[in-house]
């Protein structure tokens, strides 16, 4: 199996390397693109570093790992979410789309979700974008992805 924080990481270096994704985001900074990777104490709730998401950025979390059920070489299924958090005056929706379509530059000149991000997956495969509210009722917009593995190594 692939090393999920690296791939969480591959995630977050791709997108921001989307120009027009990083120039939505606040300060236009692409450090706004960041990840969310478990660690005892202190970060151990998903829920929690939504909740906490500042505006203007996108966070980058592995969700759930399955095995994979279809004809494809990969065993394993990874599922992540890309949660939008607008910029002041700024659509979530504006986000959602710009990460979507996303280009990175450097790359191939292909949306990103048409390429592995890193050795030893395939491409992604967006399987919802949908409007999720936190606990305070507050609503933010997230992509779930999933991407599977070219074998188990």
């Amino acid at each position: 199996m692939v090393d999920l924080a690296a791939l969480t990481n591959a995630l977050v270096d791709t997108f921001q390397r989307i120009q027009p994704l990083v120039d939505a985001l606040a300060d236009a900074d692409p450090e706004n693109v960041f990840a969310y990777v478990d660690s005892n104490p202190d970060r151990n709730s998903l829920t929690a570093a939504i909740y906490e998401q500042p505006s203007g950025t996108v966070m980058v979390a592995w969700d759930e790992t399955g095995l994979n059920e279809g004809d494809d070489m990969g065993e394993w299924e990874h599922r992540f979410y890309f949660t939008c958090r607008a910029d002041r005056n700024r659509s979530s929706l504006e986000l959602v789309n710009l990460l979507v379509d996303g280009i990175p530059n450097p790359g191939d000149g292909q949306k990103w979700r048409y390429c592995g991000v890193m050795s030893g997956v395939m491409p992604a495969e967006i399987i919802e974008i949908t409007r999720i509210q936190d606990r305070e009722g507050i609503d933010y917009h997230a992509i779930h992805a999933r991407i599977y593995e070219t074998g188990d190594a």
